[in-house]
Formats: structure tokens, C-alpha cells, sequence
């Protein structure tokens, strides 16, 4: 039986702003060259955790939920790691299984080959049921287009039998690579009405229609476009494309280009691991900060995402005035990061 235990310090519960149903999982890298790295912090629900952790220093930081399993191979370094951050991490530990490891392998063009070396357990509604993260006024999900559908009509579920009050959350989904083809393409359209924001990378959307990746903006664009007509009024997809920066696409809106936060610094891209799961977790937190606007949301999205590929694995927060809101990421303040870049592209 695993042992659940909430790092949460709070009196009262807190307000969760952002909950992923994504996987921890300890990533072992391995590059061009033959070199490799092991036991590094890594899962799509992690890196969208710190994607959200960002922007939410504590002790608002308690807004971030998510759940780590741990098995009896669990590094102690990164448990001391994580319990740092002072998030709602549901850690489950349990010593009768392994901790869920990947390999992850690169290729030219960044390409990122991916497998599992132990079995992986998936996170689903009914982990939440008795949680803080069932009230979370955001979810990622990152999974088929057929299990998105059966997670939000879990999480509708279970929610309006917990509280019938609660308001509806922001449903953000990322397909999951492997099951963006042709053959799920119809799931995908089915799923889309529940949800608030699809993101992709175009690699992922174009895959949806059996095409290569597109790698100009009009090409983008074009794929991007697809499926608007499945998503209600009140959507958006913000397509992530790597060094071209992400796209945000509205129905009755202007297409937006945004630049990525690297754009004129590609040299300081270390390891792009995750840096699509970051964006989205700080994606969904902006959004809810600033009250639906989707190009905060992505503007907060990139500098994320330009965080997370400056090193291998995830930024470490650091506090030089031992002070806890001077909190420091790759020793900038993240909001100074959105002030630059916002003078950068000229956006008011």
C-alpha cells in the first residue's frame, strides 16, 4: 500500500491554481555523442509543475498540485528537491514497485527518441478524488485524445459530486506524441469541446493529419487552423514551435505569433527536455492570473520554456537575501524575464 503525503503546510487547504494529471518520472539522457546522464528530474507532469511553480513563488506556491509516485529506488537528493519547492505534491511513496525511469535519446534536429525502463503508473481522476487538486481552477492533461475525453468527464464528475458549485476549470490538453496520427484524428475532434486550450507542437499537429513537420509559419499556420472548427467559441490552440516561437489561434481572433525567449540567444539552449511541458504549466497559470488572456498566458508560457533549456534537467530556485520573495530562477526574478521580453517584442 503506498503512503500518500501532502507537502503542504498550510492551516487551511490551499487554492490550487494550476493541477497536472501528468507522470513524475527519473529521465536517464542520452546525447549524439555517446555521453549520457542519469537519475535527472523529468516527467511531462513535472516539468509542467515547474512551469506553474515559476510564476507562483511561495508561499503562493502552494497553488501548484500534482502527485510524485515514488518507488523504493527513490533518490533522497530528489526528494529533498522536491519538498523544497513548497508546492501541493501528493508524494505517494510505495516500496513494493520502482519508480517510473525513461531514456530519452536524441537524434539530428533535436529529435527526441523516447522509451520507459520501468512500468509506468498513470495518474488519473479517481487519485485526486480526495485531494486539494480536485478544486484546481486549471488541468493539464497529456495523454490520447480518448483518454482526454474520459479524464475532463471524470473530473466533471467528480467534482460536481464533491461540490456542485465549483466553477468550470480551464482544461488544457497536450496530446501525447506517440498517439498523434491519422488513425486518432477523429477521437481528437470528439475531445476537443471540452476543451479550453489545445497545445501541440507542430511536429504533434501535423502528425494528427499523416503530415512531416512543418517548418515555416505559414505551414504552421495552415495545420494549426484544422481544428478550430471543433473547439467552441470561447477556445484556442497555442501551437508550440520551437526556435519560431508559438502561435495562438482563436476563433474571431488574428493569428499571434509570439518569438521564443531564446530568439536572439540560441546559444544558450542547453537541453530543450521538457521545455514544451514547462510552457504549458506556466501557460495555465498565467491564464488564470490574468484572467483568460491568452497572450499573457503564452508570453508567460515562453519564458517558462526559455528557463527550462538552459540547463539539463529543471532550474533550481535559489533565495540570495534568504528571503523567500526574492526568489531567484537561473539568477533572474521571473518577472523580470516577462518585463524584458515584453519591452523585446514592443508589447505594452
Amino acid at each position: 500500500m503506498a503512503q500518500k503525503v501532502i507537502s503542504s503546510a498550510a492551516d487551511t487547504e490551499p487554492e490550487i491554481l494550476f493541477a497536472s494529471l501528468g507522470m513524475f518520472i527519473i529521465d536517464e539522457i542520452e546525447y549524439l555523442d555517446g555521453s549520457s546522464l542519469k537519475d535527472i528530474i523529468g516527467g511531462a507532469g513535472t516539468y509542467a509543475a515547474f512551469g506553474a511553480r515559476y510564476f507562483l513563488p511561495s508561499p503562493a506556491s502552494k497553488g501548484v498540485g500534482w502527485i510524485v509516485d515514488s518507488g523504493s529506488d527513490f533518490p533522497e537528493s530528489i526528494r529533498k528537491d522536491l519538498f523544497a519547492l513548497d508546492t501541493t505534491m501528493i508524494f505517494r511513496k510505495d516500496d513494493s514497485r520502482l519508480t517510473t525511469r525513461g531514456w530519452n535519446g536524441y537524434t539530428e534536429n533535436d529529435y527526441r527518441a523516447f522509451k520507459y525502463l520501468t512500468p509506468k503508473k498513470r495518474i488519473t481522476t479517481d487519485d485526486i478524488v480526495d485531494t486539494p487538486l480536485l478544486k484546481s481552477r486549471s488541468f493539464h492533461l497529456i495523454c490520447s485524445p480518448e483518454r482526454a475525453t474520459a479524464l475532463i468527464n471524470g473530473l466533471n464528475d467528480s467534482r460536481a459530486a464533491n461540490n456542485p458549485n465549483l466553477p468550470k476549470p480551464v482544461i488544457v490538453w497536450e496530446p501525447v506524441p506517440d498517439l498523434c496520427t491519422p488513425e486518432h484524428l477523429q477521437a481528437c475532434f470528439a475531445a476537443l469541446p471540452s476543451v479550453d486550450i489545445l497545445s501541440p507542437n507542430s511536429a504533434e499537429a501535423a502528425a494528427f493529419f499523416g503530415l512531416p513537420e512543418p517548418t515555416d509559419k505559414k505551414a504552421i499556420e495552415e495545420i494549426a487552423i484544422r481544428f478550430i472548427p471543433y473547439m467552441r467559441d470561447d477556445a484556442a490552440v497555442v501551437l508550440r514551435a520551437g526556435a519560431l516561437g508559438s502561435l495562438i489561434i482563436a476563433k474571431n481572433s488574428k493569428i499571434i505569433w509570439l518569438e521564443s525567449y531564446h530568439a536572439p540567444w540560441p546559444e544558450l539552449v542547453v537541453d530543450p527536455t521538457g521545455a514544451g511541458n514547462t510552457f504549458v504549466g506556466a501557460m495555465c497559470v498565467g491564464y488564470i492570473l490574468s484572467g483568460g488572456d491568452l497572450v499573457e498566458a503564452a508570453i508567460y508560457g515562453n519564458i517558462a520554456a526559455g528557463l527550462s533549456i538552459e540547463q539539463v534537467g529543471l532550474a533550481k530556485p535559489t533565495f540570495p537575501t534568504n528571503e523567500r520573495d526574492n526568489e531567484l530562477w537561473n539568477g533572474t526574478r521571473v518577472m523580470d524575464r516577462v518585463d524584458h521580453y515584453k519591452k523585446r517584442i514592443r508589447l505594452k
